[in-house]
């Protein structure tokens, strides 16, 4: 209640790589989470188990509001 409205909108099409989706994981892992937190290196432990896809969206329209 009371916030601004915001949103954004990308259409395009889409790939499914089986590449790199490891490495990205790790990445956003170190930007957003404490890795020196045991819970959170767990996490990212079980994440890196698992087989990944990486989704890639081809931008080819974006739309924004912000009110």
């Amino acid at each position: 209640m009371g916030e601004r409205e915001r949103w954004l909108s990308v259409a395009g099409h889409t790939t499914v790589e089986p590449d790199g989706a490891h490495d990205l994981c790790t990445r956003l892992a170190a930007r957003y989470w404490d890795l020196d937190d045991r819970a959170r290196a767990d996490d990212l432990a079980g994440i890196l188990a698992a087989d990944q896809l990486r989704l890639v969206i081809h931008p080819e329209t974006v739309s924004r509001y912000m009110n």
